[in-house]
């Protein structure tokens, strides 16, 4: 798919998700043997719910229908990005500024592939990781794949203590 092609689905996703009181996180198109993946992520403050998905999935698959920016079949994915959310664009990186954070690489460096740590700093040019005393500073082009990296205890708290 053109780039161009993307950047008007975002542009068409962003306004109905204002319209509904929602933030567009992120717009993935993939293709899946013939046919398209339209996955678009939507949140909210305190949370986005399952009606806001719904309400959301409505309204832009009527947008797609009359503006057809997608060619060929597709199918539309709405979901909340979740709690280990991917992390590709420098917005993305701002919002997740001292949490913890796992980096895979695009090549080896210093023997490493994959970095977890915390997301110390962010700026237009790429991240640090904090990884105990040691600070990894990683250019976004050196970036595979990012994502929060939330612990099961973090989710779930502290189990019981038995006795």
């Amino acid at each position: 798919m053109a780039k161009a092609d993307i950047i008007k689905i975002e542009a068409l996703a962003g306004e109905v998700a204002r319209d509904l009181l929602l933030s567009l996180y992120d717009v993935d198109v993939a293709r899946e043997g013939p046919r398209t993946i339209l996955r678009v992520y939507v949140e909210r403050e305190g949370g986005v719910l399952l009606s806001d998905i719904s309400a959301f999935s409505r309204r832009f698959g009527a947008v797609l229908e009359v503006e057809d920016p997608v060619e060929g079949p597709y199918v539309l994915e709405v979901s909340s990005p979740g709690v280990t959310r991917r992390l590709r664009r420098p917005e993305h990186f701002e919002g997740a500024l001292g949490k913890r954070v796992r980096v895979n690489l695009e090549a080896p460096r210093e023997g490493r592939r994959h970095l977890i740590g915390v997301l110390s700093a962010c700026d237009g040019a790429g991240i640090e990781v904090r990884e105990g005393d040691t600070a990894y500073r990683v250019p976004y082009a050196e970036i595979r794949k990012a994502n929060l990296d939330v612990t099961q205890e973090e989710l779930f708290g502290k189990g019981k203590k038995t006795r």
